[in-house]
């Protein structure tokens, strides 16, 4: 289990990614960011949600070919992700 404040950079860094170019380093952290959403537990539903959401929302942007629709799916996801975070702080 990782600190808010690591989880809450990472989700940042996957803001950073999915805005940005879909490159191999981007995906990668996209993934990591899958990995970390799925694997915290979460008490607060919000945060719980959130998690749960960026889970349902990442694979198919980092799987193959991910269209306009999953990508904007995944940008929303991980702002909600971010602001569960900063309001568990």
């Amino acid at each position: 289990m990782v600190s808010i404040e690591e989880e809450l950079a990472l989700a940042k860094q996957a803001k950073a990614a999915i805005e940005g170019k879909l490159t191999t380093e981007a995906i990668e952290v996209l993934r990591k960011a899958y990995r970390m959403a799925a694997m915290q537990p979460a008490f607060a539903s919000a945060l719980r949600d959130a998690r749960h959401n960026v889970g349902l929302a990442l694979p198919p942007v980092t799987g193959g070919q991910p269209n306009q629709e999953e990508i904007e799916k995944a940008k929303s996801a991980i702002d909600a992700w971010i602001e569960a975070l900063e309001g568990s702080l």
